[in-house]
């Protein structure tokens, strides 16, 4: 046998070698897949594999019941692409589940799917879902988002929150939402059954004006919630509505609720009924001797109040108020502004540093000393002398600023920006002709100021611009028409009925927030 013949017959014995070796570890993963994944016909009974990332057979088309139920080794699942349902308690008290994807070819994801799975904090709603069961991700406490397909016709989330696609129903409130408060918007009319189960974070809530019926277990088991309040839209409150709130403190019943369901309060130890004399709900509470209050422990508005402090807040974290830095020697301007122990100061004359003006209330750089704003200490009134055509307010200006009673705008303003008088003691403002545009939130809780002169030249007016000033205020509580039109056919407010609602032909803009 010569050296050549030895050679190959030494590799046949290599490849035959590795490939028996091969066969036999390829056996052992078919007998491990096997023994991992019991699957009856299409549907995947049982997995109980110890994989971090489990890959579901192609086969698959139903994930059963309970099919990964406490399975603590998984962290990631590839689910087949022709999946079609996912069954009750399917991946249920997963410890160590992240996330999941469900493909576009499921239709149907069944109760408690993904149920105390606490790590899970990632989840993909692919395009053809049409069902989804009751608190499908209740007790998943790391879940703050659904990222759902822009092609799905059926649900959305928005702000930890699952909607049907035209946000007509609450479908499940993420049980990681941070927020403890929640202003359901009018457009909302449904609440599905435990849509606010296991909600530990939400305390306040204010009800949908558009919701008739509060139905059976919707709040049941929201164990942070504190107060809610009721529309006086709403007519009833369904069985077991409010089940074990335990933390319930304080509901609000108006005369418009003509039924409540025996049930409706089971498990609220805490409660307290808000109402008025001779309502159901004074009767309802002496039936069932839960404690009855004629004056509220929480403002009815609380949750409206936290949400628009929050927005505000963010606001300014977003846009901070910068103190003006400024160098004498390297600027020959006629003046500059400082702050002082809280207050502005204008310098007029570089080399003495004499102070010509202390009351000024300026903070901005781009302001000359002709821009300034000069409060008169007899009557609190502020003059803004711009100089200055196209001049724009700007955003923050005198915000907070308690002092200032009144103020005279120049008619070559033409634009107020966001949170420029906010929170201010203005009680009076007569906007110039000219004037085009008024920002978000820019006259935002003036709660003193009751008289408003909004110009026609006036096109566009913010959301909040005017909230929460006695102006305002007092329209919603007059006789006078529904609709609020100021300007060139600015809608600022509407206090009508939501299925009332037509939009006025003289309305070019809509500030107010028609749902």
């Amino acid at each position: 046998m010569n050296k050549k013949t030895i050679f190959l017959t030494i590799s046949l014995l290599v490849l035959l070698t590795a490939f028996v070796a091969f066969s036999s570890v390829y056996r052992g993963k078919a007998v491990n897949i096997s023994e991992e994944f019991q699957i009856d016909k299409d549907t995947l009974v049982r997995y109980s594999g110890s994989d971090e990332m489990c890959v579901i057979p192609d086969n698959v088309k139903v994930i059963g019941t309970a099919a990964f139920e406490g399975n603590n080794f998984v962290k990631r699942v590839a689910l087949p692409k022709d999946l079609k349902e996912i069954q009750y308690n399917a991946f249920a008290n997963m410890d160590n589940l992240e996330r999941i994807v469900i493909p576009d070819s499921v239709l149907e994801i069944g109760p408690s799917a993904f149920a105390n799975c606490s790590k899970l904090d990632y989840v993909y709603f692919g395009k053809e879902l049409e069902k989804l069961g009751a608190t499908p991700f209740s007790g998943c406490s790391s879940l703050e988002n659904v990222e759902v397909s822009d092609k799905n016709n059926n649900f959305t989330c928005v702000d930890a929150i699952i909607y049907s696609a035209d946000r007509t129903r609450i479908v499940e409130v993420l049980p990681g939402r941070q927020k403890s408060y929640y202003v359901i918007p009018n457009q909302v009319s449904a609440i599905d059954p435990y849509a606010f189960y296991g909600c530990d974070n939400l305390k306040y809530v204010t009800l949908s004006d558009s919701i008739d019926d509060i139905s059976a277990y919707a709040f049941s088991n929201a164990s942070g919630l504190k107060t809610l309040s009721v529309s006086f839209n709403t007519k009833s409150i369904s069985m077991k509505a409010f089940e074990n709130c335990a933390s319930l403190e304080q509901i609000y019943i108006p005369d418009s609720i003509k039924f409540i369901h025996d049930t409706a309060f089971d498990g609220c130890d805490k409660l307290s009924i808000y109402t008025t004399v001779g309502t159901n709900g004074e009767k309802f509470g002496q039936e069932k001797n839960i404690n009855l209050i004629y004056s509220p422990k929480f403002e009815l508005d609380i949750a409206s109040t936290m949400r628009d402090k929050a927005a505000e807040e963010k606001y300014e974290k977003e846009h901070p108020k910068e103190e003006p830095i400024y160098d004498l020697e390297k600027d020959d301007s006629l003046g500059a502004t400082f702050v002082v122990n809280g207050q502005a100061v204008v310098i007029m004359d570089p080399s003495s540093l004499t102070v010509i003006s202390k009351e000024v209330i300026n903070e901005d750089l781009n302001t000359s000393t002709e821009d300034l704003s000069i409060r008169n200490e007899e009557d609190k009134k502020v003059v803004v002398n711009t100089g200055v055509e196209n001049y724009a307010i700007p955003e923050n200006l005198f915000y907070k600023n308690k002092d200032l009673k009144t103020i005279e705008i120049p008619v070559n303003t033409t634009s107020i920006g966001k949170f420029a008088f906010a929170r201010t003691g203005l009680e009076r403002i007569e906007l110039p002709e000219g004037l085009e545009s008024i920002g978000y939130g820019a006259f935002y809780h003036c709660d003193d100021l009751k008289e408003v002169v909004i110009p026609s030249t006036v096109t566009s007016i913010d959301e909040k611009a005017f909230d929460n000033t006695k102006w305002l205020n007092d329209w919603y509580k007059s006789d006078k028409d529904d609709y609020l039109i100021v300007g060139d056919g600015v809608l600022l407010a509407y206090k009508g009925a939501k299925e009332d609602f037509v939009m006025p032909e003289n309305v070019k803009y809509v500030s107010c927030d028609i749902e």
